[in-house]
């Protein structure tokens, strides 16, 4: 999925190492500005705020756009999700069968992880068990370091753990860069 506008802002003025009132100062806006930028609480950015704010970033206008579409597209609705889950659960038998065998592996899970589970497909087709299990071990494994993270977050290394988010975040996220390329003008 493409990022939202708030997350291609921040992402940005991460990248070039600013704080928000060093990004909010070099644009002309207010900081309490570009935070509601971040935070994605505003509606209609004015598009002049939104070029300033590119161009430091280096975020083309056509990055900035479609990151406002996607925004602006519409979820889909209760009854096509439901059509969704409803298909999934019937195209992936294993994931049935073994809910029905050890529930106990189930019981822990959300009904989103649950319909993560379902959604998931092996190579050529529905999962095997083993695929199955694979899966629950993973969701079982990232819960686990989440709650780890959580504990962490609250000693005096929250800083050092952010920063090494950060980091491992920016190596696996790709950050737009400007078109090299010039429309012709018109």
């Amino acid at each position: 999925m493409s990022p939202s506008l708030a997350e291609l802002i921040r992402s940005g003025r991460i990248r070039k190492g600013w704080n928000q009132s060093e990004l909010a100062e070099k644009a002309g806006v207010s900081r309490t500005t570009l935070v509601q930028l971040e935070r994605g609480t505003v509606q209609e950015p004015h598009a002049s705020t939104l070029k300033k704010v590119g161009e430091l970033l280096e975020i083309s206008p056509e990055v900035l756009a479609s990151a406002r579409m996607v925004e602006r597209s519409p979820p889909a609705s209760i009854d096509v999700i439901s059509e969704q889950t409803a298909f999934d659960r019937a195209t992936n038998p294993a994931v049935a069968a073994l809910r029905e065998r050890l529930p106990e592996r189930f019981q822990q899970l959300s009904p989103a992880e649950q319909d993560t589970l379902v959604s998931q497909f092996g190579v050529g087709g529905a999962m095997t068990a083993a695929g199955v299990m694979q899966s629950l071990e993973r969701m079982e494994a990232d819960r686990q370091t989440l709650a780890q993270l959580q504990i962490i977050l609250q000693t005096h290394l929250r800083d050092a753990a952010r920063q090494v988010i950060e980091g491992l975040y920016r190596s696996v996220t790709v950050v737009p860069h400007p078109s090299t390329t010039k429309s012709p003008e018109k």
